[in-house]
């Protein structure tokens, strides 16, 4: 072997090695960006276990880290916050942030009997991905349901639209 054969055979062995890393990245970020719709989904649940376990109604807080315990001068006054409601929307071993936009109110208030008494949605979003993930909130029950958000992210205090939160489809 001459040495172009040889440059020629190490750039193809590289190329095709960088292959699976950068799919293994994007499939790690698709599993982040789910685990974190779930997390979502979960947090929703565990709190409407809790007032329901407890039979007293309380509010909690959505940020960008999560769950947890709105602080007491933003909770409505007969209102108190879920106890043991903190859960994180990202594991600390992150890949990439995932990003909330929400339009849920601040406190969200949940009955003693576990209904949700607000309504919206919340898109999570990661910055290597085109798909978003989100959660709708209906109102009067409280259901809530995870989904592809199906349209670009409002910037600048735009809207987001529950209708284009579609559910995930299951093929065969």
């Amino acid at each position: 072997m001459n040495l172009i054969e040889q440059l020629t055979v190490v750039s193809l062995v590289g190329i095709l090695a960088s292959i699976p890393i950068v799919t293994g990245r994007t499939d790690r970020d698709q599993l982040q960006l789910d685990a974190s719709a779930r997390r979502l989904h979960s947090g929703l649940d565990r709190a409407r276990s809790i007032v329901r376990r407890e039979q007293r109604a309380c509010g909690l807080y959505l940020s960008e880290k999560g769950f947890m315990a709105p602080d007491e001068g933003i909770l409505p006054a007969s209102l108190p916050a879920c106890p043991g409601i903190g859960m994180a929307l990202q594991e600390e071993l992150k890949q990439g942030p995932v990003a909330l936009n929400t339009n849920l109110p601040s406190v969200l208030r949940v009955t003693a009997n576990g209904l949700l008494l607000d309504g919206g949605i919340a898109v999570l979003s990661h910055q290597r991905l085109a798909k978003a993930r989100c959660l709708v909130v209906s109102l009067p029950l409280g259901v809530s349901r995870i989904g592809s958000y199906q349209d670009a992210l409002p910037s600048n205090g735009g809207h987001l639209l529950s209708s284009r939160c579609l559910p995930d489809v299951a093929t065969r």
